[in-house]
């Protein structure tokens, strides 16, 4: 092969690629483009906003009082720690109680006498059905505190959330509340009550009278 074929042979593959480039651009061209999507102030506050309280929420799940801090409600915490102290302290209360009654059940019941020397002066009076009626209830209380512990933290990311939606909610006296009368339909029998809320008109400006 000479020069002349080479030239050719090259100059007939970028003509091809040429009309390939040419033909994916037409094509392109002629494809509808998607109209781009133009996001306004309102949706941007909005995302930020619902961001804000997914945040508060998180926050007040993994501390508690985190979220009350964020609502600028931080009155709240001192609140919400004694709540969970109490309950922590009742817990492990209630817990050692039940490991000792627990225990002295174990030495009244075994058949070692010696045992009974070793059980907590304060339960040596009971009978064996007291010792294991109480630590059937000291064991139902660390149940409970446990409970009570773990409702409280709930209640903690219950408040947080709802004062984080209730900061945007329009409480001014411009808005009113309106009841519909009932509506009845006498073809199907619906009878239809509504409520409606509305904005309050403003009273209209007097102008001030002129001095005399």
């Amino acid at each position: 092969m000479n020069s002349k074929h080479i030239i050719a042979t090259i100059a007939l593959c970028f003509a091809v690629l040429w009309a390939s480039a040419q033909q994916q651009a037409d094509s392109v061209a002629l494809k509808p483009q998607p109209i781009p999507i133009v996001r306004d102030s309102a949706f941007i506050v909005d995302s930020v906003r619902r961001a804000e309280k997914r945040k508060v929420t998180r926050h007040s799940a993994f501390v508690p009082g985190w979220g009350q801090i964020n609502n600028k409600q931080g009155w709240k915490v001192p609140l919400i720690y004694g709540a969970l102290g109490v309950s922590t302290y009742i817990f492990f209360y209630n817990l050692e109680e039940y490991k000792a009654l627990r225990q002295a059940y174990i030495y009244r019941t075994d058949t070692i006498p010696g045992n009974d020397d070793d059980i907590d002066e304060k339960y040596k009076p009971l009978s064996n059905n007291s010792i294991q009626y109480y630590r059937d209830e000291f064991r139902q209380n660390v149940d409970l505190s446990v409970l009570a512990f773990l409702i409280i933290w709930g209640l903690n990311v219950v408040d947080a959330t709802v004062f984080a939606h209730l900061k945007d909610f329009d409480v001014s006296d411009d808005i009113g509340l309106r009841l519909q009368p009932p509506n009845f339909n006498p073809i199907n029998g619906y009878t239809q009550v509504g409520i409606s809320v509305h904005k309050k008109p403003n009273p209209p400006k007097l102008k001030p009278l002129p001095a005399r």
